[in-house]
């Protein structure tokens, strides 16, 4: 099973510009402490052969597809609906879940609606994961291909809830061989992108296994070297060339 994950993103919101899609960054940096993945973000708005069509591709492209988003009670969350049409699988009430919908609802002194409890549908044969900080739980789907989906509420606080509860722990256990990359920073000042990239070509500075990213900010500039943990020696003359290099700029 391949290492690297896609997320797609499901609202019509994200992409008005109504609601800010932190989904990419919270996923990413999560994966990227356990030594996996996060290859491509997708985000698509609300309906059904668009949701189908953005799954379907994923899954040319990788076996763990992340999806986010329209699990709620209202008519426009249809990502059920969708995705139950795609893999020809049946939607059913998970018992644990509307468990926890009740329980949330009674600790808060609110009725449960029958809008409410759609909620609690899930596809059937699914892995209902709980969800500690909102009412929709998210599903881990394992498919007759050996691929998984993971379906998660949009909300950022309840993605990173059922990220953190569930699906790390979950990836974790399926790539127990997985490492994090090693990652060295070194901050300048005083000097721009351009000149830094062109002082380096000039010594003719290389760095073959590694991976070099300048991120540019007010006053200063960010370069991330990036390297599994078997690179150690790589990444550390990587370092030291980079310091001789911009010794003059560089802020500790």
């Amino acid at each position: 099973m391949h290492k690297e994950i896609e997320l797609i993103s499901i609202g019509t919101e994200l992409l008005s510009g109504r609601t800010l899609n932190s989904h990419a960054q919270t996923l990413g940096a999560a994966l990227t402490k356990i030594g996996l993945r996060l290859s491509r973000d997708t985000t698509i708005p609300d309906g059904i052969e668009t949701i189908q069509s953005a799954v379907r591709e994923a899954f040319t492209r990788t076996d763990i597809v992340v999806v986010s988003g329209g699990l709620g009670p209202t008519v426009d969350d249809i990502t059920r609906d969708a995705l139950a049409g795609l893999f020809d699988c049946g939607i059913v009430t998970s018992s644990a879940a509307l468990e926890a919908l009740h329980c949330k609802c009674t600790e808060r002194g609110r009725r449960v609606t029958s809008a409410a409890e759609r909620q609690a549908l899930i596809f059937e044969g699914a892995a209902t994961l709980l969800n500690s900080v909102g009412a929709a739980p998210g599903q881990r789907m394992e498919l007759p291909s050996g691929k998984v989906l993971f379906i998660v509420p949009g909300p950022p606080k309840e993605f990173a809830a059922i990220l953190d509860d569930h699906i790390v722990p979950w990836l974790s256990d399926k790539f127990p061989e997985a490492r994090p990359l090693e990652v060295r920073v070194l901050t300048t000042q005083g000097i721009g992108e351009s000149d830094i990239v062109t002082r380096l070509e000039k010594e003719n500075f290389q760095c073959p296994g590694l991976s070099v990213g300048f991120y540019p900010g007010v006053g200063k500039v960010e370069i991330r070297l990036t390297a599994p943990e078997t690179e150690t020696a790589a990444l550390d003359a990587a370092e030291n060339t980079l310091r001789e290099l911009l010794h003059d700029h560089l802020s500790e």
